[in-house]
């Protein structure tokens, strides 16, 4: 059966590498409908490409999936980010139908205004030098190939998907220390251009929380969590969970309608 919903937010799926989760998001959005579509950055990792060639069949249909909503039961807005970066320079005009933006305004069924950022832009607002820096790119690579070569065995014992990635980084403090600044940045960048709240991905690490009376949403990613943020007819946020056995609601905000002066 088929979830109604009338926003989706889909970021950080890095098509083009071994770690991306494609047939998993294929398999999504066979199950998910969505009246609007946002691509929140870096669906294709031009980037790492760049390194190592590939792009296999599966990668392709999911493209090719993407343009067909866009193109028939969806609007879909395509907003690149820091590994898709040139894909910014189209910003204004159509690819294959869908529109690319650097930034979106997202008003919810109660009237709350969402601004839509991959959130990349908010790196240079967070003190840098920490030990996740440090950890560095090789360092996730290595622990990114080490999730396919383990989820590949599981998958032969009939085992469900694991992320070695996020576990190892919910154990590092920095890494910890890293995402809520991250989140708090991000609140207070939507609050002083006067929105609501904000919708990025970037971190690789889902959640829906408000800060200091602005609500933050990420939407998470593609490669670790299997997640997407969705808000239903009534303008309910939550974060949506691609498991084994289906979809799995995890996180939910209620956002409340503006209040209109007397």
């Amino acid at each position: 059966m088929s979830l109604n919903y009338r926003t989706l937010w889909i970021s950080d799926v890095h098509l083009g590498t071994s770690a991306a989760r494609a047939a998993d998001l294929l398999e999504f959005l066979t199950n998910v409908h969505a009246d609007k579509i946002f691509l929140v950055g870096d669906i294709i990792d031009l980037e790492r490409m760049q390194v190592r060639p590939q792009f296999p069949d599966m990668h392709r249909q999911l493209v090719s999936q993407l343009i067909h909503l866009g193109n028939t039961r969806s609007e879909v807005v395509f907003i690149p980010g820091n590994h898709d970066y040139p894909f910014r320079d189209l910003a204004g005009q159509n690819l294959c139908g869908i529109p690319i933006q650097l930034e979106a305004e997202h008003t919810t069924d109660c009237g709350r205004r969402l601004l839509v950022i991959h959130g990349d832009v908010l790196d240079g607002r967070i003190r840098k030098g920490t030990n996740l820096e440090k950890f560095g790119a090789a360092a996730y690579q290595v622990l990114t190939q080490l999730d396919v070569i383990v989820n590949q065995l599981r998958s032969r014992l009939g085992h469900d998907y694991v992320s070695i990635m996020s576990q190892v980084k919910r154990k590092l403090s920095s890494a910890n220390e890293y995402i809520r600044r991250f989140e708090e940045v991000a609140a207070a960048y939507a609050g002083e251009r006067g929105y609501d709240g904000i919708v990025c991905g970037h971190i690789h690490r889902p959640g829906l929380r408000e800060i200091d009376g602005v609500l933050y949403a990420n939407d998470g990613d593609w490669v670790e969590h299997r997640t997407a943020l969705a808000e239903d007819a009534n303008g309910r946020l939550q974060v949506l969970r691609w498991e084994a056995d289906g979809i799995c609601a995890g996180d939910v905000a209620t956002l409340e309608a503006p209040k209109i002066a007397a």
